[in-house]
């Protein structure tokens, strides 16, 4: 294996990112893993519980649908940010903890297939 073939194959698909960012509404920043599985990194709606977060959700859901197939979307968070895990379970997700993940704490994974997302979320 060449260097070159090295960093298409292992490298280069890591190094992309994706985001939408609306300036009223807040942004959301994700990147393919490997599997065929999306990592969402950030999400900030710039008002809570007015539906930003949400929209920004299903905007990215929306978007994947151009490069399918995605087996699944994940990301982690603090287990103690309670609102967080609730809206992320309410958009569909399962969460589960891992512990001592974070120096501030337990980490919560959410995760669900990419599928499920977009027949929950109407996409």
């Amino acid at each position: 294996m060449t260097l070159t073939e090295f960093n298409k194959k292992y490298i280069k698909p890591f190094i992309g990112l994706n985001y939408i960012f609306d300036k009223e509404k807040g942004y959301i920043v994700w990147r393919e893993g490997t599997g065929n599985n999306i990592e969402l990194l950030h999400l900030r709606a710039f008002k809570l519980r007015n539906g930003f977060g949400t929209e920004l959700v299903k905007r990215m859901l929306f978007q994947l649908k151009k490069k399918p197939p995605y087996f699944s979307v994940f990301g982690f968070i603090l287990a103690s940010k309670k609102a967080v895990i609730n809206f992320y379970k309410k958009m569909g997700f399962q969460t589960t903890i891992v512990s001592n993940l974070y120096k501030g704490g337990d980490a919560m994974i959410f995760t669900q297939s990419y599928e499920v997302l977009c027949q929950k979320n109407k996409i």
